[in-house]
């Protein structure tokens, strides 16, 4: 055999070639531009400077140094800053500009990504992508941990699509259309999978509320909420589905998490183990209750996690007008003409709340309310029975917590509050 002076360039493209055609390139292991290589992400910039980064997914690590717990897939909107969630949870972040949506496999030709040549792929890039970022970060267990999600209103879409090539790992996800998430019935049957449902401005104009109802609720893990009456609905649709994933993560993770790498076993849950509500109708005091407690008098049934989601769901769904919640935080509102403000309302805008001190609850109360109870979830931290309607000295456990005001008129009948939320350390 003549040998092959591999100084030469011929004798090294030959090399080349040989190489290749022992090892080569299968089309699933390439990548869309944009995703690799791993591009990390602080928590230096603000939020609103990640959101103006629309070419490239980055890969947000807490701080601390420890193998992550779990993994958020959030898109690059105008929502909250998840970095704080996924401090809050131990969880890698995966951020996802918008129009990165068509590589995970919506052909939605508005983004624009269809014009660089790829495929429009499915959410088995995701894995992929995990598993390279795992290797390039020396955290192998982004490989296997439990996943979370909120793409936007083709979630369901997608989240059938993983939950299909992955359903060990699919802890819960949020938000969809409602006519394609009942599409997917086997999702939904092991899956938590809130959405929300938002006023538009005619309806916010008329006070009528017009919303399409299925005319058979599937009794499933599935939960379904109305941003009625709240401002910028992205931002409120955000903060629903933050509080009810950060329940489902605290129901189903596991109390140990194996070495790091190893698959993770989440805790099951199905519809008899939880609490459920009546969706229908909205802006009244919804009923809820355990699960197969009185389930069948509901028109509309959605399930929650548990009780504390149930009683957040229920402030949040059928809040009132003449009822607000001013401290330790109000509700989220425009605040110096932006959304959100400086930590003063809504989460996702730092301004966290101390479980080492104590809190005054307050509100604001224009209706025929006899008394006000203030609450944290299920939790009522204390009562009031005539202005200044305030609570003093008021203790929180860290998390996330979903704080409001509950009144009880002379006749027994009660309203509550819009939610406010905040992060507490």
């Amino acid at each position: 055999m003549k040998s092959i002076h591999v100084g030469s360039l011929s004798g090294r493209l030959l090399i080349l070639l040989l190489a290749l055609s022992a090892c080569p390139l299968e089309a699933d292991e390439t990548f869309p531009p944009g995703w690799l290589p791993v591009s990390s992400l602080d928590d230096k910039p603000s939020w609103s400077d990640v959101r103006d980064i629309r070419d490239r997914i980055h890969l947000y690590l807490p701080g601390n140094d420890q193998p992550v717990r779990g993994v958020f897939a959030c898109f690059v909107f105008h929502s909250g800053d998840p970095r704080e969630l996924a401090d809050l949870w131990n969880f890698a972040l995966v951020t996802v500009p918008w129009p990165f949506e068509y590589d995970l496999g919506v052909n939605d030709k508005r983004n624009g990504r269809y014009k660089l040549g790829h495929e429009s792929q499915n959410m088995g890039l995701l894995l992929r992508y995990l598993e390279a970022a795992g290797k390039e970060s020396k955290h192998p267990e982004l490989a296997t941990v439990p996943i979370v999600g909120w793409l936007g209103q083709n979630g369901s879409r997608l989240c059938a699509d993983l939950y299909e090539r992955a359903p060990g790992r699919v802890l819960a996800w949020s938000d969809s259309f409602p006519n394609a998430l009942r599409k997917f019935p086997k999702l939904t049957a092991n899956v938590p999978y809130p959405f929300a449902w938002e006023a538009n401005k005619a309806d916010l104009k008329s006070g009528q509320r017009t919303y399409r109802m299925d005319p058979d609720p599937p009794a499933d893990l599935s939960c379904r909420a109305s941003t009625y009456g709240f401002g910028h609905g992205i931002y409120s649709k955000f903060n629903f589905f933050m509080f009810y994933l950060d329940r489902c993560i605290k129901v189903r993770m596991p109390s140990q998490m194996p070495a790091p790498g190893m698959p993770v076993t989440i805790k099951e849950v199905t519809r008899d183990t939880g609490w459920v509500g009546d969706f229908d109708p909205i802006g009244s005091w919804n009923p809820i209750s355990v699960a197969g407690v009185e389930e069948n008098a509901t028109r509309y049934p959605v399930w929650f996690p548990d009780e504390y989601t149930a009683w957040a769901w229920r402030s949040y769904h059928s809040s009132c007008n003449d009822l607000k919640i001013t401290g330790p935080r109000h509700t989220y509102s425009k605040i110096g003409g932006k959304w959100g403000g400086n930590g003063a309302c809504g989460l996702g805008y730092g301004g966290f709340l101390s479980a080492n001190e104590t809190h005054t609850f307050s509100a604001s109360v224009k209706g025929d309310y006899t008394k006000i109870e203030f609450h944290d979830g299920n939790r009522v931290v204390g009562g009031a029975s005539a202005p200044t309607w305030t609570v003093e000295g008021v203790k929180l456990q860290p998390g996330l917590r979903v704080l409001f005001a509950v009144g009880i008129r002379g006749d027994g009948s009660r309203a509550a509050s819009r939610p406010a939320l905040a992060i507490v350390k």
